[in-house]
């Protein structure tokens, strides 16, 4: 069995299959359109940007990182300055990157999920952008055993990529209660400005799919129903109480357009925003006078 994963490692030509550039963008923004045939490494150590995944956009703020799994497209774009490396590499080159064992089933599991936009410190960014500055060297001028330089390099690249992700033991993960009472503590502060699922993760330094696991495994409900429930309770609140327009609750709560506003309203409610503050003022008028009956 050696024998034969040695000959296999030795047939692989890793320039096919792994290829590793540094960012410098000057004036100009930088875009990148990734057809998910290979798995993409983004690592930003000075700038700015946004990633587009699966119909979401994610702020990215240096440093940080990116892992993008193969199968899915998504778009990259770096305001001007910005400063990194990337890495493209083949579902092949990854599995015969050889890891320890402890922690060898947490890459495996990693590599198909998306890192977007992981905060890191700057020294790992360093060393990662260092990394990936020597393997380009290597691929480039492919000088003696630089396949096995190649494949320990992706093995260190991949160690790093564990520490710097919610399954490293060296990161303290958050009691799933507390991550419930915090995430919901942060719905109230930033539900007016429209957080994807992905921004409350990152804030609570969890992944998405821990966020998602535990606020579903304590309410029953995902944590886009609780926070379009929290919006939908803030909308009622408002249009029952206040004297302000559709229009003016609908700035207030944070959707730029008042049409969506009431698309939104009316999805979760069944009534439109002006069906709802008429249905409402109704229902207090008629409590309003029976009470004023009672003897």
């Amino acid at each position: 069995m050696r024998g034969s994963e040695h000959v296999a490692r030795q047939k692989l030509d890793l320039a096919q299959e792994v290829e590793s550039q540094a960012i410098a963008t000057t004036l100009d923004k930088g875009q990148w359109m990734l057809q998910g045939r290979r798995n993409r490494l983004f690592v930003l150590m000075s700038g700015a940007g946004e990633v587009s995944y699966r119909g979401e956009a994610t702020t990215l703020q240096a440093p940080t990182l990116l892992w993008i799994p193969t199968g899915t497209p998504a778009q990259l774009t770096l305001q001007a300055g910005s400063r990194g490396a990337w890495m493209a590499a083949s579902d092949t080159a990854l599995g015969q990157v050889g890891l320890p064992g402890n922690i060898s089933e947490d890459v495996r599991w990693l590599s198909i999920r998306p890192q977007l936009g992981t905060r890191i410190d700057r020294k790992a960014a360093a060393q990662l952008m260092t990394l990936l500055g020597d393997m380009e060297t290597e691929l480039r001028d492919n000088g003696g055993a630089a396949a096995e330089m190649v494949r320990h390099q992706l093995a260190i690249v991949s160690i790093l990529l564990w520490r710097n992700s919610d399954l490293s033991a060296a990161v303290r993960q958050p009691a799933p209660r507390a991550l419930v009472s915090s995430f919901l503590h942060l719905v109230d502060q930033h539900m007016r400005r429209h957080w994807s699922v992905a921004d409350y993760a990152r804030s609570l330094r969890v992944s998405s799919d821990r966020l998602n696991s535990a606020i579903l495994r304590a309410t029953g409900q995902t944590p886009l129903a609780l926070i379009h429930a929290r919006l939908m309770k803030e909308s009622r609140q408002m249009l029952e109480d206040s004297g302000l327009q559709i229009a003016e609750i609908a700035s207030s709560l944070g959707f730029e357009d008042p049409a969506y506003f009431s698309r939104f309203f009316k999805r979760h409610s069944g009534r439109s925003p002006r069906q709802f503050r008429v249905e409402a003022t109704r229902e207090q008028v008629n409590s309003a006078g029976s009470f004023a009956a009672w003897p």
